[in-house]
């Protein structure tokens, strides 16, 4: 049985990834989140810094990143673990898009 990740789930993991100093929410995504709060969507998980599109096979994540570890690096290690996460509950060909919205000094 495949249970669906909740957004804090999702976000718990992103945020243990390293070089990550956490999630840093975009005007993209915020706007997402609550568009998804009033309507309820079903097929949308969001949450601010975060959202699971499952119709459009689209997955974003804005986060801030320190200088630990390359960058290209951390978004990797980013969308494996949000595609692990995901697993079977996500279709096949979900795009998972990480946008690094802050670099900071560590």
């Amino acid at each position: 049985m495949n249970t669906e990740p909740t957004a804090a789930e999702l976000i718990d993991l992103v945020v243990a990834v390293p070089g990550v100093n956490g999630i840093e929410p975009g005007i993209g995504t915020s706007l997402r989140a609550l568009d998804a709060r009033i309507r309820r969507a079903g097929s949308e998980t969001s949450h601010f810094g975060l959202h699971v599109d499952r119709e459009g096979c689209r997955v974003t994540v804005e986060v801030s990143l320190d200088h630990s570890r390359p960058v290209r690096q951390s978004v990797r290690d980013i969308q494996v673990v949000l595609r692990n996460a995901l697993g079977a509950t996500a279709p096949d060909g979900t795009e998972l898009e990480v946008r690094v919205q802050s670099l900071h000094r560590g």
